[in-house]
């Protein structure tokens, strides 16, 4: 196990069995987007839990990423307009899929699109238009999408 840790700025979140990380600049809607999808999941009866918000620690252990929250952050997240608020958390929890929310639309995406590097791991990647490109609606179905594809990619034996 790697014992260094790589601090990002984003937001964790497991959903179900799957860790999501979401990258952006200030005011992308990040935190949003992330209270969006813990709602939709526990809407759903479904395990939805936040890791980090605005900073997440990242490590290697056994070819996997983990994300963790820095510990005077664990459980709380921004809700502009409201302030820090707080929801169940889990921390570590693997990471599979980061969610970059981009400044562009891309109608359709080149595969390569699809995947990014951190800490020498290649892992899915989903592009997704930040606040005010397009609807939150719009960005929580295509965060559902990447999650779903993640999800269905066969594992090595």
């Amino acid at each position: 196990m790697n014992n260094e840790a790589l601090n990002v700025h984003g937001t964790g979140l497991v959903l179900g069995d799957t860790g999501v990380l979401l990258r952006g600049p200030s005011g992308a809607g990040k935190s949003v987007l992330a209270l969006s999808l813990l709602d939709r999941w526990e809407g759903r009866n479904l395990s939805a839990h936040l890791v980090s918000d605005d900073r997440v620690d990242l490590t290697l252990a056994d070819d996997l990423l983990v994300m963790a929250a820095p510990a005077q952050i664990a459980g709380l997240i921004e809700l502009r307009g409201r302030g820090i608020v707080q929801r169940p958390h889990r921390s570590p929890a693997p990471l599979h899929l980061v969610i970059d929310l981009v400044p562009d639309f891309t109608r359709m995406l080149e595969e390569d699109a699809l995947v990014t590097e951190l800490l020498g791991m290649s892992l899915a990647r989903a592009p997704i238009p930040q606040s005010g490109l397009t609807s939150l609606g719009h960005q929580l179905l295509l965060a559902v999408e990447a999650i779903a594809a993640v999800n269905l990619k066969p594992t090595a034996p």
